[in-house]
């Protein structure tokens, strides 16, 4: 049997982002659940607030700089930028890896189970 979690993204992939409320109703399960999954899962993204918000699986990691990574981290660039290629920094630990040479990384499997490890320990 499945789970409500995979109930969901089933639901997701065949007919696109949806509300919480319709895809409650689809599921056949309370909305409240419905909801505790949909925040708790990194499968799922969330778009838009209130109302207007829609529920989708979450897409493959994309690449970022370190202006990106300074703007979500809420630091400095010259900090963002030591976080990620200093000595010791996520390159060189292998959390994240280089494309190209250009600035860009992208996340490594590495990386994300540190993420996923950091979202549990909240």
């Amino acid at each position: 049997m499945s789970t409500l979690r995979d109930a969901l993204a089933v639901v997701i992939a065949e007919r696109g982002p949806l509300p919480a409320g319709e895809l409650a109703t689809t599921v056949r399960k309370r909305k409240a659940d419905v909801l505790a999954v949909l925040h708790t899962d990194g499968r799922f993204v969330q778009h838009g607030r209130r109302r207007a918000s829609r529920f989708d699986l979450a897409g493959p990691v994309r690449s970022f700089d370190a202006v990106e990574a300074a703007e979500r981290w809420q630091c400095e660039l010259a900090t963002a930028t030591e976080i990620l290629f200093g000595a010791d920094g996520f390159l060189e630990r292998g959390y994240v890896r280089s494309l190209n040479g250009n600035g860009r990384v992208v996340v490594t499997e590495l990386g994300l189970e540190l993420a996923r490890a950091m979202e549990q320990a909240r």
